[in-house]
């Protein structure tokens, strides 16, 4: 699967803009969220994964489309791939941050509806084989 099917949920211009301003390598973060992408497409798959965050956290889900889950987790949730990507906390933080500008942007999803202890969270749905 290609680093453009899994970027997909983003938009460009968020990626570049988040790398900017926190002077991270745009081509670094773009394949950070390319692996974050392929990793919970892989183990367990997304499916699974929102099953179990919505089991774990209220109002998990904030909009999802065919192609898209537009979610809201616990901060321990990107810890976990943080220490399993092998990010360090640096790149960590600007991959979460678009994460964060991408829900944002999404016109379906409220804001206010994302809890104060809650960070979003897109995961891209694999398309049906």
């Amino acid at each position: 699967m290609d680093e453009a099917t899994l970027l997909a949920p983003f938009d460009d211009e968020v990626i570049r803009a988040v790398a900017g301003t926190n002077s991270v390598d745009e081509e670094q973060l773009r394949s950070a969220l390319a692996d974050h992408q392929r990793t919970m497409r892989e183990n367990p798959g997304v499916e699974d994964l929102v099953y179990e965050w919505r089991k774990r956290f209220d109002d998990a889900v904030l909009h999802r489309t065919p192609e898209t889950f537009f979610m809201a987790v616990r901060e321990s949730v990107w810890q976990e791939y943080g220490a399993h990507l092998g990010i360090d906390d640096y790149l960590l933080a600007a991959v979460v941050a678009v994460h964060q500008e991408q829900v944002l942007r999404e016109t379906a999803v409220d804001s206010s509806d994302i809890d104060a202890d809650a960070v979003a969270l897109v995961a891209s749905r694999p398309s049906p084989s």
